[in-house]
């Protein structure tokens, strides 16, 4: 796991405002309630089931540096913010908005991929610094 997306989840964890949402929602004019769902999905809630100790048990999404990236970009506004960061903010408003009906974390991704493809973006952006 990436140590600075590792330290970078757990500042915005640990922040006692939500100016990040603020900003946020100025820079992309989504909504603030919308932004706040989507900060809460990525860093806050308890999305997943894994396994451990023989148990299943609900754990956040595992820090992601693209991610990271993406939030800090939307934050700065501006010409800092790309095309993926929006997808990614987009991907998932929808994600949440699904599973909040009751549908798995896997169901509401896949369905949020359709539309909005985080992925293809970071692939790309992995393909053109050659990390792939």
């Amino acid at each position: 796991m990436d140590a600075h997306a590792v330290r970078y989840y757990e500042a915005i964890r640990n922040r006692k405002s939500n100016s990040d949402v603020e900003s946020i929602s100025k820079n992309t004019n989504i909504s603030k309630s919308d932004v706040l769902k989507a900060k809460q999905h990525i860093f806050l809630n308890y999305n997943l089931n894994r396994r451990k100790a023989g148990k299943n048990v609900k754990v956040r999404f595992d820090p992601s540096y693209d991610m990271a990236v993406s939030w800090q970009n939307l934050i700065e506004g501006g010409n800092k913010i790309r095309e993926m960061d929006l997808v990614l903010l987009r991907h998932e408003i929808m994600e949440q908005g699904l599973m909040v009906t009751g549908m798995s974390y896997e169901d509401a991704h896949m369905q949020a991929q359709a539309i909005h493809n985080y992925s293809k973006y970071v692939i790309e952006l992995d393909l053109k610094e050659g990390i792939r």
